[in-house]
């Protein structure tokens, strides 16, 4: 049984091949910006979408509904829907608003790009994966060369072309109204965003031509990750990887004892979020000298002070999107001379900040959503399955630590990722283990992903 079977590609001719080809470009644009410009993605998003549903609508438009009533379609429905109505009784109600609709619109985005991507055979598939690739890789390049050098590109465009972000104290240096150097944390969510499609482009080496071509490219890709990850400043992306990589390896020996690991853990997560994220505080964690204090030790004094906010209103929440309204509570040194006690304009992990703003129904429906994507993976080839797995718990990490969930790029990369799975998917190759038994898929799945080890 499969959620959906692939069936009535255009023949790759005239219009349909144009289309096929601006597909391809779109896909190598969004491969680039995952590393390079990920503020972006969310346009490209929506121009990827439109090219999208011409397809749809020429090949079976019933195919969005198709999805839609999936497990995973109708979940994610009922959260969206959930998010227009808290954020009714918003203190910021504009802002709570245009954020759900925000969310709404990526979503409807993100269903008519997968509709288009499970209508693609083998063979367009390969098309589309290997622009993609390709972007990836060249975005990978441009980040190296920002990470090693101190951001050259960046500081060059923002100071004779555009500006690219506000030049401030907190995000560069600026002398005489020049930037000369863009603080490290800047590029953590060019990071961020390429971990999370690290899985997905491994696989799509796995459709060139030749074994050495696929070793060759999914060496490029996985090193240059690697270093683009220890040469930044991002500790939640470091968690991310090694997260990611230890349940891909899990995958390999089962994927069902993997798939209850991971949704026994998501239930935790999300459902008991606040009291864990209070424990740390409550140990004494935030006194500890070896941690560092501006980043992990802040967290223990803003998740603190975050989960007591919670219990103001723990069944509704005060609305999408208004941690940021929050008074803060300023600490003295004598308690501690680095931060502030409270949330801030953010929460610093996505599983309180879900308590705080959506309150408990709103973890409840966050819960049943990541379920239902746990649900549906298994009816995935084993190889693909075993991937998304890594993919998934790679996401959790990233939103354990990350400080906010309702960012337009994350949420835009984080629908990217699962769509470029999905593309995965059709690959001939990788659906060769689809037919194992469980026991033994995990094996072809690590044997399969990893050929350049």
């Amino acid at each position: 049984m499969t959620t959906f079977s692939r069936a009535g590609a255009l023949p790759r001719r005239g219009s349909a091949l144009w289309l096929l080809r601006l597909e391809g470009v779109l896909l190598a644009s969004v491969g680039f910006a995952v590393s390079a410009v990920p503020r972006a993605l969310p346009i490209l998003l929506g121009l990827l979408a439109l090219v999208a549903a011409v397809h749809v609508l020429v090949v079976d438009r019933k195919r969005p509904l198709v999805l839609l009533r999936a497990p995973l379609g109708i979940a994610l429905a009922v959260f969206i829907a959930y998010l227009f109505i808290n954020s009714s009784w918003a203190t910021d109600r504009p802002a709570a608003i245009a954020k759900a609709g925000s969310v709404a619109l990526m979503a409807v985005a993100a269903l008519l790009i997968a509709a288009s991507v499970s209508l693609r055979e083998g063979a367009d598939a390969g098309v589309l994966a290997r622009w993609t690739l390709a972007g990836l890789l060249l975005g990978i390049a441009f980040l190296l060369v920002e990470l090693v050098f101190g951001e050259p590109i960046m500081r060059f465009l923002d100071n004779h072309v555009v500006h690219l972000f506000n030049a401030s104290p907190k995000k560069a240096k600026v002398v005489n109204g020049e930037v000369t150097r863009v603080k490290d944390f800047v590029l953590n969510r060019n990071v961020t965003s390429l971990v999370m499609l690290l899985i997905p482009g491994m696989f799509f080496t796995s459709n060139l031509a030749t074994v050495r071509a696929r070793r060759a490219f999914l060496g490029a890709l996985v090193v240059g990750a690697l270093a683009c990850v220890l040469l930044s400043q991002s500790g939640t992306s470091v968690v991310a990887l090694i997260v990611g990589g230890a349940v891909l390896a899990l995958a390999a020996f089962s994927l069902p004892a993997t798939r209850y690991l991971l949704a026994a853990g998501w239930i935790v997560a999300t459902l008991l979020a606040v009291p864990l994220c209070s424990l740390p505080y409550a140990l004494g964690w935030q006194h500890v000298t070896w941690l560092p204090p501006d980043s992990v030790v802040a967290r223990f004094y803003i998740w603190r002070y975050t989960a007591e906010k919670v219990y103001e209103r723990p069944i509704t929440g005060i609305g999408i999107r208004n941690t940021r309204t929050i008074p803060t509570q300023v600490l003295t040194k004598k308690d501690n001379p680095f931060y502030t006690l409270r949330p801030g304009r953010h929460a610093h992990t996505v599983f309180l900040q879900i308590w705080l703003e959506l309150g408990g129904i709103g973890a409840l429906l966050f819960c049943v959503l990541g379920i239902a994507v746990l649900w549906q993976l298994q009816f995935w080839p084993s190889l693909v399955e075993a991937g998304a797995y890594g993919l998934f718990a790679a996401v959790a990490a990233i939103g354990l630590s990350g400080f906010d969930l309702w960012q337009t790029w994350l949420i835009a990369s984080l629908a990217l990722a699962w769509i470029a799975m999905l593309l995965a998917a059709a690959f001939p190759l990788l659906g060769k283990a689809s037919a194992s038994p469980p026991e033994v898929a995990g094996h072809a799945a690590l044997e399969a992903a990893l050929p350049a080890l």
